[in-house]
């Protein structure tokens, strides 16, 4: 299976995850070469930019693993063979992404910014209807 590289070129929009420096934290996706059949499923359905594609191979390559979101799993989801993973030892991704929330103590940052994007973020429902 192929590494990514762990630092991207540039600082960018994806160089923190709720406050916390995203290069500190292990989820990326890793491409098992061998299982790979170069659909492209993962470097055109991915938004963040994580993955380019070797034309000369005909394999994804993981370009930007930083960019990607924690928890996210959708290319590996999407993945018709099973090529790409998050994890190289039995613990589950579930369990590898909710261990990443209890160390890095996102939490405190998540709250924050809750209320910070309360405009953005409330239902138009009126508060009084739920009580």
């Amino acid at each position: 299976m192929e590494e990514p590289k762990k630092n991207s070129t540039a600082s960018n929009q994806f160089d923190k995850w709720h406050g916390v420096d995203r290069n500190t934290i292990d989820w990326h996706p890793v491409i098992d070469e061998d299982k790979c059949i170069g659909c492209g499923m993962c470097a055109t359905t991915c938004g963040r930019g994580v993955y380019k594609f070797d034309y000369k191979k005909r394999k994804s390559v993981v370009a930007e693993p930083n960019h990607c979101l924690v928890g996210c799993q959708t290319c590996a989801n999407l993945c018709p063979v099973g090529a790409i993973s998050f994890v190289q030892n039995p613990q589950t991704t579930r369990e590898k992404a909710q261990n990443i929330i209890v160390k890095t103590g996102v939490f405190a940052n998540v709250t924050k910014e809750l209320e910070s994007k309360k405009d953005q973020l409330a239902t138009n429902v009126d508060e009084g209807a739920h009580e």
